[in-house]
């Protein structure tokens, strides 16, 4: 298990420094402004996505012991279309993102939804590190796409990070499929009553679990379209980066409360899971705030000097999420531990 917790810290780890990288690209690239409308973007695709994952999401993990793997796929596809498609409508009437931007929002969404069912199946199956090297992929393609658009065709618009999406996404989609294939082999398909059982469990699961997620999404993004609304896009890009920075923390509690879900969702021990959950708890508790510390203590001056002169304002930002942050860490762990246990309703409340 500790190889596991390793294994995906490292390709987190890795993926949140691109994904830093990203931003400072960006950030230096388009300016506040430009930062702020892939901060638009990036925040709807989330939207859509834990929408999307109502069926079909992290409740996986602990529905591929129970059930056939070609019972839970099919469903969980279908859902992600329907959702995107709803989602399509509701922005194009309600103008919440530039209209140019709806129908690749609503693309993408499908594309990176597909690759989290394969993903989320594929740690039910105790496949961390294939579901790690996808998750790896995606930043690592956005990154080198950039640069070649930004520095080689000098494209230095929105539109080469929608491009740059598309390759992430798409590619690592790819991926997702083969691994699929290797881990379960051929989709079967079965009679429309066969369906009935597993959706109920998929919806009844999935509702509970994916409404705190909802929820967090809500607290965690809304506050991107009042900023963008009051304010402009370039007050965005200074929220986003500050945000981008802070929840880089986070990857260590996601990569600890990843094999410990998948890890309690395979075994009916509830002592063993509680002992368990504590003492990861505890250890992601104090790496984080040790994380945590050197970002409040770094000056002003670092962080224009990373993102650009436009971004004065990164610091106090950071200052006002850390406790937050911290204790978000703490939730994580205990979240996971009621979810491998299949008391998604705990997380609701």
């Amino acid at each position: 298990m500790i190889n596991k917790i390793l294994n995906t810290f490292g390709a987190r780890s890795l993926s949140a420094v691109i994904n830093f990288m990203i931003a400072i690209v960006i950030s230096q690239y388009l300016g506040p402004e430009g930062k702020g409308e892939q901060g638009i973007i990036l925040a709807t695709i989330a939207f859509v996505l834990v929408f999307s994952n109502l069926v079909g999401g992290a409740t996986l993990v602990y529905l591929i012991p129970r059930y056939k793997p070609s019972l839970l796929i099919l469903p969980s596809y279908l859902w992600s279309l329907g959702v995107s498609v709803i989602a399509f409508v509701l922005l194009w009437l309600f103008d919440i993102v530039e209209h140019e931007y709806i129908l690749h929002i609503c693309l993408l969404s499908v594309l990176n939804s597909f690759t989290n069912i394969h993903s989320t199946m594929l740690i039910g199956r105790e496949k961390i590190k294939a579901s790690n090297l996808i998750s790896l992929m995606q930043p690592l393609i956005v990154i080198s796409s950039l640069l070649i658009s930004f520095m080689v065709l000098k494209d230095e618009s929105v539109t080469a990070y929608i491009k740059a999406l598309y390759f992430a996404f798409g590619g690592s989609l790819l991926v997702s499929i083969i691994y699929m294939f290797k881990t379960f082999g051929m989709i079967s398909l079965y009679p429309i009553p066969a369906y009935f059982k597993v959706v109920n469990e998929l919806f009844r699961l999935g509702f509970m679990n994916q409404m705190a997620h909802i929820t967090q999404m809500m607290s965690f993004r809304l506050s991107y379209y009042f900023l963008e609304l009051y304010h402009g896009d370039a007050s965005v890009g200074i929220y986003s980066n500050g945000i981008q920075i802070m929840e880089s923390i986070w990857l260590i509690s996601k990569s600890i409360s990843l094999v410990q879900y998948a890890r309690i969702a395979n075994t009916d021990d509830r002592k063993y899971s509680q002992e368990l959950s504590v003492k990861l708890l505890k250890a992601s508790f104090f790496i984080s705030l040790l994380c945590i510390i050197p970002l409040l203590l770094l000056p002003e001056s670092f962080y224009l000097f990373l993102f650009g002169k436009g971004f004065s304002g990164v610091k106090e930002v950071i200052w006002i999420l850390a406790p937050g942050v911290l204790i978000y860490n703490i939730s994580l762990i205990l979240g996971h531990y009621f979810s491998g246990t299949g008391q998604y309703h705990v997380n609701t409340i």
